[in-house]
């Protein structure tokens, strides 16, 4: 939600002009980076404002780096035209050319460019046949180069280091080094390696330069166990000549060091100079030093000399002019293998290394925000949710993935659905079957770490769902809701049917002050849904007190989720678990995973991310390639625990149906009866049946949405603007609750999800024209399929074993269906100035719906929605949290008349 910037560009090549693909493109000193397209394009998003360096490195070219100012919030364009080299050796070459003076000097090198400490032990230089040594000009001084980046692996702090470099100059009185350093995260090899990382990666920067300066500007530093030294005027002339008991040099000859001031803000914002002046003697008292430097002292000691005497720092500690600055003693060991990238979070990684691991701390909960207040079914049920920490530096470290189901007054689980958890947010969406009209049910969501909390920390409220012939009564209306943090103005004061409505939101805190947030805002027609009381407060549901400070977790038993997983069991002829290798063939071999039972036949499969139900086969043999059994465990569901005061408001019961149908439906052919293949059909009869091979006729057969409409006098196929994306008619324009125009697509009598905007023209262009027996087409509503049915059904039927799996039957093999995350669909908002064919009537009970709404610092955000054929009133109903957690929680009537 911070105001970042980003850069786009293309690289070419300077000699023939032509762009380079997959050429790498990152922010110096960070893991910040990217790789260019097929058309040389890139693009970095989410950039910090201020100076930066670009670096480009492509094989066979010379690295380049580019220094840019990025604006808040503003692009800028970066164009490059990268020089090859002139001569190109290949690795047999150049290793062919190296003898025992490079190997000398190599050692020399490693000592001075990666270090010669422990972390130097653990890093790695991969290709150092690309650094050559030339001899240098000036006496005593050490040169190196490299015309290709060199690869170094840091195994003490995570890290791969592609370093461009640029100068490497070492003399008896001098140092300098300059390139660019690209850092990609290492995938630890088990939770302890990534636990050892994270240790290691804190303890550097709590004793780096970068973390001592940070400190001195914010007058830290000796609460962060630095403490600066300098020489006493008229004290010992040297080092040498000084005792090795630091309490009898203090005072006299070296005391406190005092600069006043000692640091001075400059331009531009967010940078200072520190003034260090003389010879400052670092002491960094949170250390443990080998080799002491005054025996009264056991912790590093480092000198450091600045030409200038000022040091130009960043916010973040980050020197602006690091070739003015000469360090000697502990820091000056600290080497490549000490660098952390300038995007290393050294707050968040401090403050869980220090964290106490408590059941507060650990905490989670969640609020779900729907698009409307109750449901009809066989409606789109669309919602996002928000989570509340114990500790915000613990989000990314807690579950990613969330249950939500929907639960029956007598407990049963009616809807269980899967969604993964991004940054502290889930958007998803649900259909509710048509058979759902019971009016009592519950809405559920809950993580799996959550359950060692208890039932009273997942997310529960009442979840009414009518049959159309039902309403809320009218005495349940609401016409005044507490706001917080939310103000809304529109535009238009009074407005009509189809128009146009623009309205302005402006989001503070209790204070009054505008903030950024994220927010999801839903409008729905108050004279087809009465206004009610939403079953949850979302300021009492994420609350988070009411847990020990002194409650740890050694009793809980439920893991965090970090992704879908799957465990099993390979069992002999007798039942018990036994070690064996075990294939996994998903989807009917369009993948194979090799796994390993251990020694009691349990595995797993984990790190797992896929949407909808995956088909999974297992095949497990023994060591004389005879077949043994799989099991997959079946996780035990969350014990329901309902309320038993739940209110739920007053129904009653119209004579018309809250959806009136706009064509006349044969009574035939409402009913569930046998279609052409003689299986059953909830849709009814078909208008048109088309066999497959009728299909391959038109001339499209490798099109099916152009041969189809070929044979369906009533369905046209337009494309939507310039996306060149189809959309199907097959009835008149009645707009849909999801807000869509389409018909259903089924596949074998399955409904086919509208995953990630997908239209019907995509889900049909996915099937193969030859293997389809048959496409029926219904060109009328089909009530039995509820809001999904409004605009018409195409049902496609595929030939005989075809995507029915090639595995069944075979000895060893045991198949298996899991279900992945629930794909996403989109809310399609109807905007009636793109829409070129008549709309007979729009009776959309949601007009808008939009989960993804950010404000920035300024709390002002504008949306606009199209009012459907209702004249009456709307309700607009926004939630969300601020940057630091605030509730945002408004609720509010337009055009009341």
């Amino acid at each position: 939600m911070a105001q970042t910037g980003s850069i786009t560009g293309v690289v070419k090549d300077a000699e023939t002009g032509e762009t380079l693909p997959f050429c790498n493109v990152f922010i110096n000193n960070t893991t910040i980076a990217t790789a260019t397209d097929m058309d040389g394009k890139f693009t970095l998003t989410g950039l910090a404002a201020g100076a930066l360096e670009v670096g480009f490195s492509f094989t066979g070219y010379i690295a380049e780096t580019k220094k840019v100012t990025l604006n808040a919030g503003g692009s800028l364009t970066l164009n490059l035209a990268m020089k090859p080299f002139a001569q190109d050796l290949s690795d047999v070459e150049i290793k062919a050319s190296r003898d025992k003076n490079w190997e000398r000097d190599l050692r020399k090198f490693q000592n001075l460019f990666v270090g010669i400490d422990e972390a130097a032990v653990q890093t790695q230089i991969l290709n150092a046949w690309v650094i050559d040594f030339p001899v240098a000009t000036e006496k005593g001084a050490f040169i190196a180069k490299a015309d290709l980046p060199i690869e170094i692996e840091n195994r003490y702090l995570g890290y791969k280091i592609t370093f461009n470099l640029k100068e490497f100059f070492d003399s008896p009185n001098n140092y300098r080094i300059a390139g660019a350093a690209r850092f990609e995260e290492m995938k630890p090899d088990s939770d302890s390696q990534k636990s050892t990382w994270e240790k290691n990666r804190a303890e550097v920067y709590r004793k780096s330069p970068m973390n001592m300066f940070r400190a001195i500007l914010s007058g830290s530093q000796e609460r962060e166990g630095f403490y600066l030294y300098g020489d006493k005027a008229g004290g010992s002339a040297s080092m040498n000549m000084r005792s090795d008991v630091f309490a009898n040099e203090l005072g006299k000859s070296v005391v406190p060091y005092k600069a006043d001031p000692l640091v001075t803000p400059t331009s531009p914002a967010g940078e200072s100079f520190i003034n260090l002046k003389g010879r400052i003697e670092i002491h960094y008292q949170k250390g443990f030093a080998q080799a002491n430097t005054y025996k009264d002292a056991p912790y590093p000691v480092s000198w450091l000399e600045v030409s200038g005497g000022k040091v130009k720092v960043r916010e973040n500690g980050m020197v602006m002019n690091p070739q003015d600055l000469v360090f000697s003693g502990d820091m000056d060991r600290k080497r490549v293998s000490n660098l952390l990238p300038l995007d290393y979070d050294a707050g968040k990684a401090i403050m869980l290394q220090d964290l106490a691991k408590t059941a507060k701390n650990y905490q989670e909960k969640v609020y779900i925000h729907t698009d409307k207040p109750y449901y009809y079914a066989g409606d789109q049920v669309f919602f996002k949710g928000y989570f509340a920490y114990g500790n915000p530096y613990l989000r990314d470290e807690l579950s990613k993935v969330l249950y939500v189901e929907v639960v029956s007054s007598e407990r049963d689980l009616v809807i269980e659905k899967k969604f993964p958890i991004r940054d502290g947010i889930v958007v998803g969406d649900f259909y509710l079957p048509d058979s759902m009209a019971g009016e009592k049910y519950f809405l559920r969501a809950y993580t799996n770490w959550m359950r060692n909390y208890g039932p009273n920390h997942y997310f529960l409220q009442t979840f009414s769902i009518l049959d159309p012939y039902k309403r809320i009564a009218p005495e349940e209306t609401v016409s005044n809701w507490t706001n917080q943090g939310a103000v809304i103005s529109a535009q238009e004061g009074q407005f009509s049917p189809r128009q146009k409505v623009s309205a302005t939101l402006k989001i503070s805190d209790k204070k009054g002050r505008a903030i950024p947030a994220t927010l999801s805002l839903g409008v729905w027609d108050a004279r087809q849904l009465v206004p009610i009381q939403r079953g949850t407060d979302m300021e009492k549901t994420l609350d988070l007190q009411g847990i020990s400070e002194t409650l740890g977790l050694e009793r809980f038993s439920y893991p965090v989720e970090k992704s879908l997983k799957l465990e099993g069991k390979v069992l002999d002829d007798k039942g018990k678990g036994t070690s064996a290798a075990v294939t996994a063939f998903v989807n009917d071999f369009q993948g194979m995973i090799d796994l390993e039972s251990g020694n009691d036949g349990s595995f797993v499969l984990d790190d797992m991310e896929f949407y909808g139900p995956m088909a999974l086969a297992f095949s497990a043999l023994d060591k004389k390639g005879k077949p043994l059994s799989v099991i997959l465990d079946v996780p035990l569901k969350a014990p329901v625990a309902l309320p038993a005061d739940a209110f739920f408001p007053k129904i009653t019961i119209l004579a018309t149906p809250v959806r009136t149908p706009e064509l006349a439906l044969d009574e035939e052919a409402s009913k569930e009866t046998k279609n052409t293949g003689g299986k059953a059909a909830i849709y009814g009869n078909p208008d048109f049946v088309v066999l497959g091979e009728d299909l391959m006729k038109t001339g499209n057969s490798s099109d099916l949405v152009s041969s189809l409409a070929g044979h369906v006098p009533s369905m046209r196929v337009t494309q939507v603007g310039a996306t060149g994306q189809q959309q199907i008619r097959i009835r008149g324009g009645s707009v849909s609750g999801g807000g869509s125009m389409e018909p259903l697509v089924m596949l074998n009598g399955a409904i086919m999800g509208a995953a990630g905007g997908a239209t019907a023209a995509d889900n049909l262009r996915g099937i193969n024209p030859f293997d389809i027996e048959r496409v029926e087409v219904v060109t009328r509503m089909a009530p039995m399929l509820g809001d999904q049915g409004r605009n018409g059904v195409i049902s496609v039927y595929l030939k005989d074993n075809v995507g029915m799996g090639n595995l069944s039957g075979q000895p060893g093999i045991k198949e298996f269906v899991v279900q992945g995350y629930q794909p996403q669909g989109s809310f399609v908002a109807v905007d009636y100035e793109q829409v070129t064919e008549p709309v007979e009537k729009d009776d959309r009970q949601t007009l808008y719906w939009n989960p993804f709404l950010v404000v920035d610092e300024k709390g002002e955000l504008t949306f606009s929605f199209y009012t459907n054929d209702s004249e009456g009133p709307v309700v607009v109903e926004v939630r969300g949290l601020g940057i630091d957690g605030e509730i945002i929680s408004g609720t509010f009537i337009l055009n009341q008349k």
